[in-house]
This record gives C-alpha cells, structure tokens and sequence, in this order.
C-alpha cells in the first residue's frame, strides 16, 4: 500500500522527526516548512494525503487546509496541533478541513497506526461492489443548499440571529431542530430556532440539516421513516447521555451528531430500492429472527454501514462519525481508530432499538464495549432507568 503523505510544519526539527519515523514505510515523503511550499508540491506531485501543523507564521493551518479543501478535494486532510491551538483544530474540524487531528507532541506507534487505519478505511470505501452500486445509485443525496449556506455564514462569522433566520426559511427542518433539542436529553423546552440552534451548537446542527434532507425522500414509506428518525433520535440521546452520566467527560461538539447520522446508509438503501427495502423491513417484522446486515448483502450486494460511510464520507463529514456509521455492528473492528465513540454508538444503538420494542432490527450487543469504555453492562443498564423516566 503505497501513498504518498505531505507533511507541513514550520519547525525543522518536527519535518526531521516525522521523515525518520517513516523512513522504514513504503510511504512517499513530501516536507513543507509553509503553506505556500506546500501549495507548490501539491500542484505539481500526486498527493494522497496531507498532514498540516495548524499555528504557522503567514498561512496558518486552517487557511491551508481550505485552500486544499477547494483545490485538492481528493486529499485526505489532517490537523498536526498543541493544546494551544485547539480552537482552530475545532473550527477546522467543524468546516469538514479536516477528518482527524493528532496533538503534539505525538507517540510515534498511535501515529503510524493512525495515518495505516487512515489508507485501510478509504480503500474499503472504494471496494468494487460499493462503487458499482453508487454508480448506479438514482438518488443519491447530494449536499443540500440549505446546508452550504448555513457553512457560508459560519465562514463569514455570522451571528447566531443571520443563522437562526436563514433555518427559519424551512419549516420542515425547524420542526426538526426544536424536536431534537426539546427532546429528554437537552430538555431545553423552548419554541425559538435561534435558542435551539444556541443549545445544539453549530456542528450538530449542520448534521441535522444534512440528516433531514436524507429523511425527506418522498420515496420513503411513512412508517419506516419515521421509525428510523426515532431510532436515531434516541441512539443520539443515549450517546450523549453515556458521555455526560456514565462516561463523566463531554463529547467532543464536532461528534455529538454520530448516532444521528449512523443509520443514514438504510434511508439511502429505501430510497433507491424502495420495493426490496420494503420487503427486507417487512420480512424482519413478521419472522423476527431475521437480521438486517445479511439480509442487504444477499439482496442488495452491499450493508447500510457501507453505503452510510460511504455518503458521509463524500460529505466530509469528521472521520469518528464515518466510522461509526461503518462500524457500529462491529465496534471492536482494529480499523477503528475512536473506539470509544464507536462503542458508544453500538451500545446506544442496541438499546435505542429495546426502548423502542423492536429488538429484531438489532443485530446485537457486544459486551467488550462496556470494557472498552471501562463501563459495567449493570452500571449502564441501572443508568437506562433513570433515562426512561
């Protein structure tokens, strides 16, 4: 698996360590010490990903990575950054620069593992069954115009009132918003777009706007439309609840979206297979037993995560929520590179589906999740009660 990797850093003691640490790799090695000698290697040599330090003298990170963003759309992006920067790896994350940051100073294994998981994760994107099936895709969904406005006024700083006004225009999506943020988790109780969107924050609420434009198909049955935004909804709250009660720690803002946008492959998958989509649903309904992944792959050729992933990926959606949408069912999956919030998503998604009744539609726990977030199955069962009331 050769690739070629572009590394941008003002220092040249960080250039020389990152260039010895791959020196026994079969990566091709690009160093830039700026932007702009950075910009010259991408115009002139193929590049597949690029690695950019964030605080730079002239052109910083950020406005680095939305040139290359806008120029380069294949170039995989990552954010190099210290603890002092953090506010503009956020922003940088938030505007879809970047899939992953990796702090200074890094540990040379867990970086290594990370750009490999990286290259391993898009070459399963780009496997033959998926792209012959997205190529023959009628319907697949494109970025909505409401959400690249809402991106534009966030670019120009708009305030929270421009925003709020422009979310107003579409009444279906601010049904939406309010539901989501009066919902038991925020429990904001409020009937203003504008103190909605201040509670779900701008992050959330760009993925909200994408999930909504997927939810809208006029090709989706009503009722399994509406049992999957359910689904969603609440596999959302219980991530957010396992953070906040269990997990003791706030969820990065730029993740809090996942289990809303894990489940998108299936909405996709009804609304182009409509009539075998509905068949599937219907035959788990009526036999139980039945699961949902391998039923998809006998009729289909292709699973919901792969198609979801794939979507979301081709958004440019942060790289923890791709592969929770990729491997939900599979949390334990050594690809994974944020195990916790993947986990996270598997638990809540299992028991959204056992709050809800419909337990066939699950294809089950895997009980090292619990491990994985040093979390006990009765702790969190115990936990669920509290939830529900």
């Amino acid at each position: 698996m050769n690739k070629s990797i572009l590394f941008v850093d003002d220092e040249e003691q960080i250039l020389r360590s990152l260039n010895r640490l791959f020196l026994d790799t079969n990566h091709e090695i690009f160093l830039a010490s700026n932007g702009e000698e950075a910009l010259g290697i991408l115009d002139s040599r193929h590049i597949d990903l690029i690695i950019t330090d964030m605080k730079m003298p002239s052109m910083d990170g950020y406005k680095l990575l939305k040139i290359v963003k806008n120029k380069y759309p294949k170039v995989l992006r990552l954010a190099l950054s210290g603890y002092t920067d953090n506010n503009k790896v956020m922003a940088a994350l938030e505007n879809n620069l970047a899939k992953l940051y990796v702090f200074k100073p890094w540990n040379n294994d867990n970086l290594l593992s990370i750009i490999d998981r990286i290259f391993k994760f898009e070459d399963t994107l780009k496997s033959k069954n998926l792209l012959n099936l997205i190529n023959n895709l009628d319907d697949i969904p494109t970025l909505p115009s409401l959400y690249t406005k809402i991106c534009s006024l966030i670019d120009m700083d708009a305030g929270m009132g421009e925003i709020s006004k422009k979310i107003e225009e579409d009444q279906a999506i601010s049904s939406r918003i309010l539901r989501v943020t009066n919902s038991a988790f925020y429990g904001s109780k409020t009937g203003s777009v504008k103190d909605a969107i201040m509670y779900l924050g701008l992050s959330n609420l760009k993925n909200i706007v994408l999930s909504n434009s997927v939810f809208s198909s006029s090709k989706l049955n009503p009722f399994i439309r509406d049992l999957l935004w359910e689904h969603v909804n609440l596999t959302n709250q219980l991530v957010l609840y396992i953070y906040q009660k269990l997990l003791d720690k706030k969820i990065p803002k730029t993740y809090e979206s996942a289990g809303l946008l894990h489940d998108i492959g299936k909405v996709v998958l009804l609304s182009n297979f409509n009539e075998k989509y509905e068949t599937i649903f219907k035959e788990i309904l009526d036999k139980g037993e039945l699961k949902v992944m391998p039923l998809e792959k006998e009729v289909l050729g292709v699973s919901h995560e792969e198609i979801g992933a794939y979507l979301l990926d081709w958004w440019e959606i942060p790289h923890p929520i791709v592969e929770s949408a990729l491997f939900h069912h599979d949390p334990l999956n050594e690809r994974i590179i944020n195990k916790e919030l993947v986990c996270a998503v598997h638990i809540a998604e299992y028991y959204s589906w056992k709050l809800l009744n419909y337990t066939q539609f699950s294809t089950g726990l895997m009980e090292e999740s619990f491990n994985i977030l040093n979390m006990k199955k009765e702790n969190f069962e115990k936990a669920l009660l509290e939830f529900e009331s």
